[in-house]
């Protein structure tokens, strides 16, 4: 035994070795309680703009309208989504790390942060955190690219929707209208809607109807001025 302990010293002293400070093991444990910290915040945004693009769909008429598979399948938050299964592993594995994590199943710790990410996911949305997260990572193309919200909806005049900023009034049935992707149509009223007047120049309104073939005239049956 004491010949052994010998040759560990001999070794310790030939290589140097010599004993980490105490701070850099609690800086180390600090760090994975941090990252785990970290990941549930992220996890919360995620789930605070889940929450908005659902609640921005139905504010928006747009469960009420009939989509295609392609297009029900956009409407769903895939790209979120992944962001909150992956910050969630992130944040099950920091405190795997931690001094005692070893302790805590998986499970357990999987429940903990959704319930966690759900929990101040939704306070945060009360809030429109998920509002303006949506708005700010919007002004980005490859954001733009993997997410579809309402304007994007209301941008198919193919599909028979419409909306945009009204730029000018001709008369009761007829006014222009540039979209969301700043394309300019021309509007005209139905003849069946009776009742149903142009709107103001400047006011927002979302519609539906029809696109006449091979023309840039939208043919509109209904108008609703667009929530903000």
């Amino acid at each position: 035994m004491n010949e052994l302990s010998n040759k560990i010293r001999e070794r310790i002293d030939a290589n140097n070795v010599t004993p980490l400070p105490r701070w850099r093991f609690l800086l180390l444990r600090s760090s994975f309680w941090l990252l785990a910290g970290l990941s549930v915040i992220i996890g919360s945004l995620a789930v605070a703009t889940i929450l908005f693009l659902f609640v921005d769909y139905h504010t928006h008429g747009l469960w009420a309208v009939s989509h295609d598979v392609t297009e029900f399948l956009a409407m769903m938050p895939f790209a979120w989504i992944i962001v909150l299964v992956l910050f969630m592993i992130i944040a099950e594995t920091s405190i795997e790390h931690t001094r005692r994590g070893y302790r805590y199943r998986l499970r357990t710790i999987v429940s903990l942060s959704m319930l966690l990410s759900i929990i101040f996911g939704s306070i945060l949305n009360v809030m429109g955190v998920g509002k303006m997260t949506h708005e700010i990572l919007r002004e980005f193309p490859l954001y733009r690219s993997v997410t579809y919200d309402s304007q994007d909806a209301w941008s198919r005049p193919v599909l028979g929707r419409l909306a945009g900023v009204v730029l000018s009034v001709q008369n009761d049935s007829n006014f222009s209208i540039m979209d969301f992707n700043g394309h300019i149509w021309q509007v005209r009223l139905a003849t069946s809607t009776n009742g149903l007047s142009a709107p103001e120049a400047s006011s927002t309104v979302r519609m539906s109807g029809i696109l006449e073939a091979s023309s840039s005239i939208f043919i509109a049956h209904s108008i609703h001025e667009w929530e903000q």
